[in-house]
Parts: structure tokens; sequence; C-alpha cells
């Protein structure tokens, strides 16, 4: 063999095994780059051109990147690993379907706080169960029914019990969701009475009752909305305002006309 032909076939050997140590970076448009890798980074991909091993270092977006097979046959996958990953990022949260929540502030006759039940009806969460109960407490001496002062320190308590209805119209698995729905109201506790006639029937004054504190009981309705804020699957955030009035108000079992009631509070409960 002449030093011709041995030069042609040691050539030749080193041309193939060039060619067998080429990197090949596929791209997710269908391009396959022959390159040499020097670097897998979290967001880029580090590479010399194979035709040019000691020039210039390129970088390249993983995002545009389907796989990288190496010259030893070995690949690394990123399409469907990223997809993987931004499906479980996008992943929605599961809401439960009860709530229990600790209003620290309740603002109805006075300023109290309270406790509630919620829990969902149907599927799509529109439509929900509403259960709050709340104390009020008349301030030193405030009527928690008519607005005066009265001549006694009693803190005045005043129970409510409401239960009621919530219409979500979007639908309450969110993270910021408003509702609107209809309560009844039921109060039971102290009143402040100022003294009053008493008539008989046909119109005469018999007598005067005495003020003071008196037990008083009403039944109303109400309208209440509420904007409901969930931040994470558990934890829940709320507002509620609701208008309404007594259809059947009695103190000391004395018949008192209708009169308009309202509450509003702030709510921080759990889901599950």
């Amino acid at each position: 063999m002449n030093i011709k032909t041995l030069f042609i076939a040691i050539t030749c050997l080193l041309s193939f095994s060039f060619a067998q140590a080429q990197d090949e970076i596929h791209k997710k448009n269908g391009d396959v780059l022959e390159v040499k890798v020097t670097e897998v980074g979290t967001k880029l991909i580090s590479y010399q051109k194979a035709n040019n091993p000691d020039g210039p270092v390129y970088k390249i977006e993983k995002d545009h990147i389907s796989k990288i097979v190496y010259a030893n046959g070995s690949e690394d996958n990123f399409g469907p690993m990223r997809a993987q990953r931004e499906t479980e990022h996008r992943k929605p949260v599961k809401y439960g379907n009860n709530i229990i929540g600790f209003m620290p502030m309740q603002i109805t006759s006075g300023v109290g706080l309270g406790l509630s039940y919620e829990r969902v009806l149907d599927k799509e969460g529109i439509l929900s169960f509403y259960m709050p109960v709340t104390v009020a407490f008349a301030e030193n001496g405030i009527d928690p029914y008519y607005v005066g002062t009265g001549t006694s320190n009693n803190t005045a308590p005043t129970f409510y019990i409401m239960p009621g209805l919530k219409f979500y119209p979007t639908g309450g698995k969110g993270v910021v969701r408003y509702a609107v729905g209809p309560n009844l109201v039921y109060i039971n506790g102290q009143s402040y009475s100022y003294s009053n006639l008493v008539y008989d029937n046909n119109g005469n004054v018999i007598g005067q009752t005495t003020p003071g504190w008196k037990q008083r009981s009403a039944l109303g309705v109400m309208v209440t909305n509420s904007l409901n804020i969930n931040p994470t699957g558990h934890l829940h955030l709320g507002l509620d305002l609701g208008i309404g009035f007594t259809y059947f108000d009695k103190v000391d079992n004395m018949n008192m006309s209708n009169e308009a009631i309202a509450q509003f509070g702030f709510k921080i409960g759990y889901r599950f």
C-alpha cells in the first residue's frame, strides 16, 4: 500500500468517526441540527456546529426543542415532558362542597360575631344551602332594636339564625365568585323598650308600659349579596351584605310594626 492510499484510508476513517460523533438537535418545527452539544441548561441548550467543533458556541431555547439524540445513541426528550409539566401546572384546583366559616366581625342590630356552614347542592356549584348563625351585642346599653340609649349596662345579646340559599351565576368553584340569594331570618334577644301607652279595643288609654330591656322575637326575610374568594382549594374568604324586613315582630308579647333589617359581615373559612 502506497502512502497516498494510506492517507486516503486514514482520512475516510477519521471522517467516519467524526460523523459518528455528531449529536442531533431535533426542533419542534421538524428541523434537525447536526451539532456537538456542550451544555443542557434549565432553559437553554449550548452547542457547536459539527463542521466547526472549534468555532463559537450557540444557544437555543428548550421551548423550541423536542429532543436531543446524542452520538452514543441516548436521547433527551423535552416535548412530552414539558407538555406534561404545563398540563400539571394548569391542573384545575379541586374545590370541596363544604365550607365552615368564622365571622370575626358581624354587624346587624349591633356588632358581634358568628359561625356559618355552606353546602354545595349541585355538580357545577351554582346553588348552595347557607346557614349563618350570629350574635350581636349592643354597646354601652344602645338599643339593638330601637335607636337610642337605655338606662342599663346590659350588653343585650341578640341572636340571628338565617338559613337560606346562595345562587352563583358563574358557578361557585373558582377564585372569585359572586352570589345572591334569599334568607329567612329568626331573631331572638333583648330590646330596650321605652314607655308606651297601652290602648283598649276602643282606642282608650288603659295604661302605660314601663321602660327597660325586654325580650324580643321576630321573623323576617332578607336578600343577601356576597363576594366569595377562594385563594386556594381550602382557604375561603367572604363578604356578605343583606337587606330585608320583619313580617312578625314581638317585644314582651306586644306586636310591633314591621322593621327594616340589615346585616354585613366578613368571613374566613375552611373548604373541604
